[in-house]
């Protein structure tokens, strides 16, 4: 029998579930506030009740991140835009608004961010507590571009954190996992909206990766992706425009882009997701329908707004593991996923993707402290193997790699907390600001060792 509703912000029970359906809970008590006092009330409440809670965004993770202990808080009616400083180019959102709408409107007040992952239908909050990036050595991911932090703590009380107030606990909460507090609002550091002209091409892998360091280093953004048993990556590169006259920059003609979405809907979206019911039924055509599918993806230019360049459509279901390594190791990590991709045969569904990032601070963020290349190895989620997610997670251990806190992966705080210099300050922060572990599930216990 279903509880009362009796939190503040209480709805009917609902089902939480993984965005590949690999982990789900059914009959959650759900709380939805529309509020900072409302999420305030509820979290206080919560903590009086004796029960624990965990926050939720959009539900686009592959781990046990956000699976609910007692009371699933989902932040998705958080949303809109507090305010904007004109002067320093900064924009406060509540944390349940998606990075496609907060990317709309800083167009519309002509900013932008600096740099978005692929996928923008996360929400602030999830984005930066996961330490979500996009690709290019010059510019972090959404955690690095934050500037500001409102935290509501485990007591309920509102707390404000930047790198001028609470610092310690803004390092923290920067990629804090959902355990530090539940973030309520985040201020972006922004800049005047620009285009970016994307040129996507084929070319040998191999002769690739063997350059890869000086060709990221040399583009604005870059990345490529790659099918296993196929001797070519399609390579993406995306070159900022916003220093040229809009002559120059804008996009193309209306029947350019009716073109391009064609290309997108039909090629980039439609095939995939043929190929991998395909595969499904029919496992011996893999190889066949690996090169099909790198064949289909054609080469082409185009200009548009940075937020349209950066996104792109994900209509297959997938599995995912998502690495982040040295920089300088990238070419021998690829390598060695390289081998076992080939090895094995595998039909993941979607390319092996790779990607860069810039040096950041906040205590957990994968790319703490280097230069990192990212390789995310996607599997279609009715065909997902987890004996090959543990091979390749035996691999990237190898390369000092970091996983990517949404992504599917097994480690625990032993195997973790050597990774980041400041594992043992974040845990004494966690303690500080919730020392009853009200935000703790099982799932983060393991993985923090607490």
């Amino acid at each position: 029998m279903n509880q009362p509703l009796s939190l503040p912000a209480e709805v009917g029970a609902g089902t939480w579930q993984t965005w590949d359906h690999t982990h789900q809970i059914q009959d959650v008590r759900t709380v939805r506030p529309t509020t900072m006092e409302e999420l305030a009330e509820a979290i206080q409440a919560v903590r009086e009740s004796g029960v624990g809670l965990r926050p939720a965004g959009s539900g686009h993770s592959f781990s046990e991140l956000a699976a609910p202990r007692d009371v699933r808080l989902d932040l998705t009616d958080l949303t809109g835009l507090l305010e904007i400083n004109r002067v320093t180019n900064q924009a406060r959102f509540l944390a349940g608004t998606t990075l496609i709408r907060a990317a709309k409107i800083l167009e519309g007040e002509g900013l932008a961010f600096s740099n978005l992952p692929d996928i923008l239908h996360q929400t602030v909050g999830g984005a930066v507590s996961t330490a979500t990036h996009g690709t290019g050595t010059g510019y972090p991911s959404m955690s690095g571009q934050v500037c500001a932090l409102t935290l509501v703590t485990a007591d309920g009380q509102i707390l404000e954190c930047s790198p001028a107030q609470n610092r310690e606990v803004f390092q923290a909460a920067r990629a804090g996992l959902g355990v530090i507090g539940v973030v309520a609002a985040v201020t972006f550091q922004c800049e005047p909206s620009f285009r970016l002209h994307s040129a996507e091409f084929k070319e040998p892998v191999d002769q690739l990766i063997d350059a890869i360091g000086e060709r990221m280093a040399s583009a604005d953004h870059f990345e490529f992706f790659w099918n296993p048993v196929t001797g070519s990556a399609h390579t993406h590169i995306m070159t900022r425009l916003h220093r040229l006259p809009d002559e120059w920059s804008k996009p193309g003609s209306k029947v350019a882009q009716t073109v391009r979405r064609m290309d997108d809907t039909v090629l980039r979206r439609g095939l995939p997701l043929s190929l991998n019911r395909l595969a499904s039924w029919a496992p011996k055509a893999v190889p066949g329908l690996n090169r099909l599918d790198t064949r289909a993806v054609s080469s082409r230019r185009f200009t548009d707004l940075s937020y349209k360049v950066f996104s792109s459509a994900r209509p297959v279901k997938y599995v995912q593991t998502e690495w982040a390594v040295p920089l300088e190791d990238l070419t021998a990590t690829f390598r060695d996923v390289q081998k076992l991709l080939e090895k094995r045969g595998s039909y993941l569904g979607l390319p092996v993707t790779v990607r860069c990032a810039a040096p950041e601070e906040a205590w957990l963020s994968p790319a703490h402290g280097r230069y990192t290349g990212w390789i995310s190895v996607r599997q279609f989620w009715r065909t997902w193997t987890p004996e090959l997610f543990d091979e390749l997670q035996t691999v990237f251990m190898a390369h000092d790699a970091r996983p990517h806190w949404a992504g599917r992966h097994t480690l625990t705080a032993e195997a973790l907390s050597p990774q980041y210099k400041h594992w043992e300050d974040f845990l004494r922060i966690r303690q500080h600001t919730d020392p009853d572990g009200l935000f703790l599930s099982d799932p983060m216990r393991r993985l923090l060792g607490v």
